[in-house]
């Protein structure tokens, strides 16, 4: 498998190389409401349009990406919320503080077991 790759690489390597033998005839860029005038390589020029176009791929997807798990764990949240107002209100309830503090119940919410008497 690595040979493969290897292999792919090394000829996609050589295309590119015969590419940029091929075309280095420059070529003048404007960037019509500036007033710049560039002259590049037609084989520069084709690499950093693909290049750029990567870049700008590569950012988009992972803003997809990031978009997708914000609306997952907003989402998961919502679900999470609902489940827990879905529950019947005796088994979500805490023990109230006065019962806590008084000394009569322990702390599942039971009664005490009598003191020894010594």
């Amino acid at each position: 498998m690595r040979f493969l790759r290897v292999l792919i690489g090394a000829l996609l390597l050589i295309l590119l190389i015969v590419f940029a033998v091929a075309n280095r005839q420059p070529v003048d860029v404007s960037l019509d409401p500036l007033p710049f005038l560039i002259e590049l390589p037609l084989y520069l020029l084709v690499f950093l349009v693909f290049i750029a176009g990567l870049v700008i791929g590569a950012v988009a997807g992972r803003w997809n990406a990031w978009s997708a798990a914000r609306k997952a764990r907003q989402q998961a949240q919502r679900k999470a919320a609902q489940q827990r107002e879905s529950q019947p209100a005796s088994a979500i309830a805490p023990a109230t503080a006065s019962s806590a503090t008084d000394g009569t119940s322990d702390r599942t919410g039971g009664p005490l077991p009598p003191a020894p008497v010594v």
